[in-house]
């Protein structure tokens, strides 16, 4: 039921760092040979940010990346129907409820100003959310869903020193195989790095290494819909359910709930849509970061990142990236 996270493959800024940096200056030679043959369009100011001594990446960028991720999700407010109109839920409880995702994603992205990129992401992937129910029975359920994410950014680079601070921002929708509409998804991530050179000076070799932070904020209700024999373990689990203390704490319209929801399991699955509705969130929303990106000459990149403490996650990712 955490289908958002589907897009988070794509939170990323552009691999090349537009700051300056003594390691990383132009020489006045290299300055002056770059301006004799430079008539790009992008970044605006590019020129005389060149005649400044900044090294700038070339514009435009395409990348392509692999994300997977793992966390906990808080869900409540739970309404269900059975081939009906959800219906609240309050006697359900849940202990816990994890969530796994693998994306894969496209991107492009240009550096408009020398301190500033936009970029428009597209990415697709798999998912797993596992829930563990309290009440009023004990037991896992497990659901997969198929996921996208189509989503645009943008990104502010600022330099000083040897070190840089990146701040992003990028609004996504996530669908899923589960939901009936998007999910709209907000993240915000913050890192400060050191840029420097690798090897001889005319390879034009660059890496990156930084420490950070990203928060991610989601809309809250999701309805959607899901085959009961997906998400219910076999084998009987109401027992003389109704002479239990929390059967007959119920209300009416919760014991005609309860009762449907046993009938068509002893009945059998194959035929029953689960409509719900529920409210969630991230146990833990923001998390830390830690990567670092290898520029092999003007045009190829690679970037890795881990993410720790609360939720964890891994990517990769190349790119390529052209004049203009």
């Amino acid at each position: 039921m955490n289908r958002f996270l589907i897009g988070c493959g794509a939170l990323l800024f552009p691999i090349s760092i537009a700051a300056q940096n003594p390691d990383l200056a132009l020489t006045p030679a290299e300055r002056d040979s770059i301006l004799k043959q430079y008539d790009q369009i992008f970044p605006i100011w590019g020129r005389k940010a060149i005649e400044r001594g900044f090294d700038l990446p070339t514009p435009l960028g395409f990348n392509l990346g692999w994300f997977g991720a793992t966390q906990d999700i808080i869900i409540s407010d739970l309404a269900i129907g059975f081939n009906a109109p959800a219906e609240p839920a309050a006697f359900i409880k849940f202990e816990k409820a994890e969530s796994k995702v693998t994306n894969t994603n496209v991107r492009a992205d240009l550096w408009v100003l020398p301190f500033l990129n936009v970029y428009l992401m597209l990415g697709t992937g798999t998912g797993e959310t596992k829930v563990h129910v309290a009440e009023p029975v004990q037991f896992t359920t497990t659901a997969n869903f198929k996921g996208s994410n189509v989503g645009l950014g943008l990104t502010g680079v600022y330099g000083f020193s040897r070190y840089f601070v990146v701040a992003d921002f990028n609004h996504q929708w996530a669908f899923s195989s589960l939901l009936e509409a998007a999910v709209p998804v907000n993240v915000f991530s913050a890192r400060l790095g050191r840029a420097f050179r690798v090897g001889q000076r005319e390879k034009r070799m660059k890496a990156t290494a930084w420490v950070g932070t990203m928060f991610q904020n989601m809309k809250n209700g999701t309805v959607g819909s899901i085959q009961l024999a997906d998400v219910v373990p076999p084998g009987s689990l109401f027992q003389d359910y109704q002479n239990s203390a929390w059967y007959q704490a119920l209300s009416p319209r919760e014991k005609t709930l309860v009762d449907n929801f046993v009938q068509r399991i002893q009945g059998g699955l194959d035929t029953t849509v689960v409509n719900y509705s529920l409210n969630k969130k991230m146990a833990d929303p923001w998390n830390m970061l830690v990567g670092g990106t290898f520029d092999i000459g003007t045009h190829w990149g690679l970037r890795a990142e881990a993410g720790f403490i609360g939720r964890k996650s891994i990517l990769v990712m190349g790119n390529y990236r052209i004049a203009l």
